[in-house]
């Protein structure tokens, strides 16, 4: 398995300790399935980023996902419960940073992560599903 790959799958692995995740699906990798209830975890980007000190060996980058939401809105109470089970993931992801609970990858090392932007994305035409989006930023240490 190559590096993004095991990276993205231990980010997975990690998001399903969230027990509200289980009540809306199973997390597909890059694509919304076409069921109305569904969620996946998209790969939007990786950044270098400098080392903290001079003499520090390896490489750190961040990782960036999307983790996108699909569900019913038909009515603004649907809109909002959406919204709010986002805010309550954003929540427990910051209860993870405190905590240290970070994503396990094999020889290398999540030193930091953070999320934002819950919001609605896109709306299909007769206003019936909505797609949703939260960002996640995984700060990853690796190489010797």
């Amino acid at each position: 398995m190559n590096e993004t790959n095991s990276i993205t799958t231990a980010i997975n692995n990690w998001l399903l300790q969230y027990e509200q995740i289980k009540e809306v699906a199973k997390i597909s990798t890059e694509e919304l399935a076409d069921e109305y209830e569904a969620l996946a975890l998209q790969r939007t980007g990786v950044e270098n980023l400098s080392n903290k000190y001079i003499t520090e060996k390896g490489w750190r980058r961040q990782y960036q996902y999307m983790l996108l939401l699909k569900s019913a809105s038909e009515d603004d109470k649907q809109r909002l419960e959406n919204l709010d089970w986002l805010d309550d993931l954003s929540d427990w992801i910051i209860q993870q940073k405190r905590l240290r609970n970070f994503p396990k990858l094999k020889n290398k090392q999540v030193t930091d992560m953070s999320c934002s932007n819950a919001l609605t994305y896109q709306v299909e035409k007769d206003g019936t599903i909505s797609n949703y989006y939260l960002q996640l930023y995984f700060d990853i240490k690796g190489g010797n």
